[in-house]
């Protein structure tokens, strides 16, 4: 992420990685292609460095589910959102250390990854489907990593919560697990009966994208695959590469 350092190191960061993305693209053109990395927080940056990502090979946006600790629908972040969304591009929501991981004592048995960053992705897209994120810009489309986190076992909860507490309908006029449905799905998950969950929640699997958490030291991309290969025929065949190459253009 580039969301720390002030202004000027924030761009410079992103700038650094972006190249370094696009370098291994032009040095292995038939096998990688990468997400562009903003400074959210500095607009006009953002949009201008995502026009030279664009440029420069980048087929989506990588984004962190907080950014610095402040929502991903803040209004500070509409220009960047709003440029997103007139390109069309996929977006990559990952984890990071949720908001009040300190209060939650989240240090302790290093809890953040387990159970942090499933509640970091798990927060950032509920705000996103109560708000109306996702019909104010139709046209981005977001990735949940880690399977959705919590939202596929929570589906029903959203639902009955949209139904029961004025709160959560507030905006929204569909049901929260329609949203579920307008979004994407990797399959770092370390249960088939996770990754089954996760497909039947997407409402298909075209919706739902090979990942391995590589080169994280929770990584599994042998265990990734095989639960992938272990699926029906033509929903591996989808999930282990053609989704990607039609969300991506490829």
């Amino acid at each position: 992420s580039a969301y720390w350092g002030g202004r000027e190191v924030a761009l410079k960061a992103a700038q650094i990685v972006n190249d370094s993305m696009a370098e291994q693209q032009r040095a292995k053109p038939d096998r990688i292609r990468w997400f562009a990395s903003l400074p959210f927080q500095y607009a006009d940056d953002a949009k201008a460095e995502l026009a030279r990502c664009v440029k420069n090979g980048a087929v989506g946006v990588m984004v962190i589910a907080n950014i610095d600790g402040e929502d991903l629908t803040n209004p500070k972040f509409a220009p960047v959102w709003a440029e997103i969304d007139r390109l069309g591009l996929p977006v990559l929501v990952h984890p990071g250390a949720p908001q009040g991981v300190r209060e939650q004592n989240m240090d302790q048995f290093n809890m953040i990854p387990p159970i942090g960053f499933m509640c970091d992705t798990t927060l950032a897209f509920a705000r996103m489907i109560y708000s109306g994120f996702l019909d104010t810009y139709p046209n981005i489309k977001l990735i949940a990593s880690h399977g959705g986190a919590t939202l596929p076992y929570l589906s029903g909860r959203l639902d009955r919560c949209w139904e029961m507490i004025p709160g959560c309908a507030e905006v929204i006029k569909d049901k929260p697990s329609t949203y579920l449905q307008r979004i994407w799905y990797d399959t770092v998950v370390y249960d088939p009966r996770a990754l089954e969950l996760c497909i039947s929640v997407a409402g298909s699997p075209d919706r739902v994208l090979y990942g391995s958490d590589y080169p994280h030291n929770i990584g599994d991309m042998i265990g990734c695959l095989a639960r992938v290969t272990a699926l029906q025929a033509d929903q591996a065949k989808k999930i282990s590469g053609k989704n990607a190459e039609a969300l991506f253009k490829l």
